[in-house]
Formats: structure tokens, C-alpha cells, sequence
């Protein structure tokens, strides 16, 4: 794909992020070929979001557990990026009208205490290093698209993978990250148990989703930056959400997180 179709889908995104945010399938023209495109297009929205809606915090990492996988019927991980304008403290109340179909995720989330270089043979014990601190959150998502399943998985990449915001756990995790794995979480909608899923779901060690991401320079680029807040991936499915509904996530020997929608 050349520059000009290239900048002609950035544009696309960025005026559909301003009018109603809704994207449809039916110009090939303004669909990513592959996912290299598709992360150059996401990156390249971002640079232009920049300089009116704040800064990037981070990314979101989905699809990296097996309930999420057969969901979306996509069998590899996909990056999405976490701006501070839609990151949000537990307990917020969020307005149905700013979506247009709101959907959660029970997420496990990390800081980082130093930049993490990009790597193309990560190791784990330099990811453990670079982790300030592992809290729960809640991912928020929006089905802007006309019909989701339809869609390539580069499509949605470069629209930021569902990606709505977060709201952000003020609990932290005090044991040892080895055992991070091993911790369960669940996810509520007014009270009632949705379902819930082991850290180790995510790639066989949730760090492995970190590990995956820094390994990915056209994501990345040379680093991710000391402060970034990664989210790993869901423990359970992808819950669409009412007006009226209240979300709680609840993550044994980490805390929990909640959000309200009105």
C-alpha cells in the first residue's frame, strides 16, 4: 500500500473518531492489507491525536487468552493503545452516550519502573525488573463497527483493537510476580457473576503478553517508556453493558475495580 492510501485511512480513522465513531467494511480502500499496515496506521492516528486529546499512557494487549481468542476468532495477540483522556479511576461513572455499544474486560495491568527496549530475544527476568507494579483494571471496549465479525483482525488493529479506556485499580500486588499467574479473577455486572479466569490463561505466564509486546518493533518502536501502563488481557469474556449496569472485577491478592454506567 502506498503513502497516499495510507494517509487516506489515518484520515478516515481520525474523522471518524470526531463524528459519531462509526466504522464500516465496505471501501477496501481504506482496509489495512496486512497487520505491518495496520500498526503504521494505528501509529500514525495516535501522532495526529497527540497534539488535541492529551497523551498515550500505554497499550492494551488482547486476544491473549484462549476465551478471547475463540471469541474473536482471532488466534494471536493484537495491540491497542491507552490514551490519559479515557483512563479513568475505580469507582468513575461513564456516560452510555460516548459509546456506541460499551462492553468490559476483567484485566490484569502493570507499571513500568524503566524504559523497556524493544528486544527481538526477550528475557523474562528483565521484564521482572522493569515492572514497578501489577494492579487489576478494567478494560473499557466499544463494537463501533458494523458488523465486527466481518472484519480482518489488521482492520481492527488499526482502529485500536476495540479500544474505548480504562479504569484503573488503585490496589497494588505485594507478592512475588512468579506467583501472579497462579491468581484469580472475576468479573461482576450487578452483583451477579459473570465469569472468571487464572493470570497463567494469559500466553502460560501473563508476563509473556509484556514479553510478546516488546519483541514487536513496529509497535513499539525503539522502547516502551518508563511510567507505561500495560494492559495483559482479559480472564474472561467480553461483557456488553446496559445503562444502569455497575461492574466490579475482583482479583484475589491484588484488589478489585469498579465502574458505573448511567
Amino acid at each position: 500500500m502506498n503513502n497516499r492510501n495510507v494517509n487516506l485511512i489515518v484520515k478516515s480513522f481520525l474523522e471518524a473518531r470526531s463524528n459519531n465513531y462509526f466504522i464500516s467494511n465496505q471501501n477496501s480502500e481504506l482496509i489495512p492489507n496486512n497487520e505491518s499496515e495496520a500498526y503504521l496506521i494505528q501509529n500514525k492516528v495516535h501522532n495526529e491525536l497527540d497534539k488535541i486529546s492529551g497523551k498515550v499512557i500505554g497499550k492494551k494487549i488482547g486476544c491473549t487468552t484462549k476465551i478471547m481468542q475463540n471469541y474473536l476468532g482471532i488466534d494471536h495477540p493484537c495491540v491497542g493503545t491507552l490514551r490519559d483522556a479515557n483512563s479513568y479511576n475505580s469507582g468513575t461513572t461513564l456516560n452510555m452516550n460516548r459509546f456506541t455499544k460499551v462492553g468490559v474486560e476483567c484485566e490484569l495491568a502493570v507499571k513500568l519502573s524503566r524504559d523497556l527496549l524493544y528486544s527481538n530475544n526477550p528475557k523474562l527476568s528483565n521484564i521482572y525488573k522493569s515492572i514497578e507494579y501489577v494492579f487489576p483494571a478494567i478494560e473499557i471496549v466499544d463494537d463501533r463497527y458494523s458488523n465486527w465479525k466481518d472484519f480482518s483482525a489488521s482492520h481492527l488493529i488499526a482502529d485500536d483493537f476495540f479500544s474505548a479506556g480504562c479504569v484503573l485499580g488503585l490496589d497494588r500486588y505485594n507478592g512475588e510476580l512468579l506467583k501472579v499467574g497462579n491468581l484469580e479473577g472475576s468479573m461482576y455486572i450487578n452483583n451477579k457473576k459473570i465469569g472468571s479466569g487464572i493470570g497463567n490463561h494469559i500466553l502460560g505466564n501473563p508476563f509473556n503478553a509484556l514479553k510478546w509486546l516488546i519483541s514487536r518493533k513496529e509497535i513499539i518502536g525503539p522502547s516502551l517508556k518508563k511510567g507505561s501502563i500495560i494492559l495483559l488481557g482479559s480472564l474472561v469474556e467480553t461483557s456488553w453493558v446496559n445503562k444502569g449496569d455497575k461492574v466490579k472485577i475482583n482479583i484475589n491478592g491484588m484488589g478489585s475495580v469498579s465502574v458505573n454506567f448511567q
